[in-house]
């Protein structure tokens, strides 16, 4: 009750992916979060897009946002190692996922 996410990331000082969907409100959702988690000094490493692909949205995130769309993926039931793995993921992402 008493501890964000964010508090988490500082905590074990590791980089951060943002995740955000590609829906309708994502810039304004995804911009707040970049600014709050730079605000905390927490380092962004870049951000996903989950959902259908929306060029303008993506382009308006990386332009506004100032920050690398690392993927863009499909809206997925169920996340996991495994399901991550069958992904068509950049080698940047590729290698996050290794064992």
């Amino acid at each position: 009750d008493t501890q964000l996410m964010s508090d988490l990331v500082l905590h074990l000082e590791v980089p951060c992916i943002l995740v955000a969907r590609s829906k309708l409100g994502t810039i304004n959702h995804t911009l707040l979060s970049l600014d709050y988690m730079r605000q905390r000094n927490i380092n962004v490493l870049g951000v996903i897009m989950s959902g259908d692909i929306n060029p303008r949205n993506r382009d308006a995130i990386v332009k506004y946002g100032q920050v690398e769309v690392l993927a863009e993926l499909p809206h997925m039931a169920r996340i996991n190692y495994q399901a991550l793995n069958k992904m068509p993921l950049p080698s940047c992402l590729k290698k996050l996922f290794k064992r």
